[in-house]
């Protein structure tokens, strides 16, 4: 896997520090914490799986690295690394997904400073955020949709002001097409992003780099 990466890097050493993983799935969150919690440069790895259970631990352990899923029940993961760099900006801030990549522009944009493909072998995950623990920014190189994925113009647009919040009947009038075609797009959109609902369409979307 390419990456691409900056920022400086202490070759010699990382002092320990407290790692918290934000995600609702309880096996990738244990996963990631067991693979992380027996490297000498982790003092400590919490784990959240809801974003009031993130912000209490923030709060009371005040963790040097967060490592937090791009879609957290519902919440956006953009959305959190965004409140915690306004809240809490010592905070090194990881997205992580086991489906597709964020572009780099809209991460950093977001307050992040590297992304975690979740699926990758242990030692490929710790080395990544070892870089990041040490000051470095990495961020994969974001693949091609899947062919399944790909959307038609008309698709696409649906998508874009879904995301942005526009009703069904609101992207109608914009779109100058009848609600029963635009709940048809909606559909297929949901169908091909492999998502159930608005947030997880959001969240999708974002990681694919279908929207800005």
């Amino acid at each position: 896997m390419g990456l691409a990466q900056g920022g400086s890097r202490d070759e010699t050493a990382c002092r320990p520090q407290r790692v918290l993983v934000v995600d609702e799935r309880e096996l990738v969150q244990a996963g990631l914490r067991a693979v992380l919690a027996g490297e000498s440069w982790v003092g400590a790895c919490l784990g959240a799986s809801s974003a009031d259970m993130a912000w209490e631990l923030a709060r009371r352990h005040h963790p040097q690295l967060l490592l937090l899923s791009m879609s957290v029940q519902g919440c956006s993961g953009l959305e959190l690394c965004r409140q915690f760099k306004q809240r809490m900006p010592h905070i090194k801030v990881m997205l992580m997904s086991g489906e597709g990549r964020v572009s780099t522009s809209l991460a950093t944009s977001n307050g992040a400073v590297g992304f975690l493909p979740t699926d990758m072998p242990a030692a490929g995950i710790v080395s990544i955020v070892r870089r990041v623990a040490e000051g470095g920014k990495v961020f994969p190189r974001n693949p091609d949709p899947p062919e399944n994925a790909r959307l038609s113009k008309r698709e696409l647009d649906v998508l874009k002001h879904l995301v942005s919040g526009l009703s069904n009947p609101e992207m109608a009038e914009l779109l100058s097409l009848s609600r029963h075609t635009v709940k048809q797009h909606t559909s297929t959109v949901y169908r091909k992003l492999g998502v159930r609902n608005r947030a997880q369409a959001a969240s999708r979307a974002q990681e694919l780099g279908l929207v800005g």
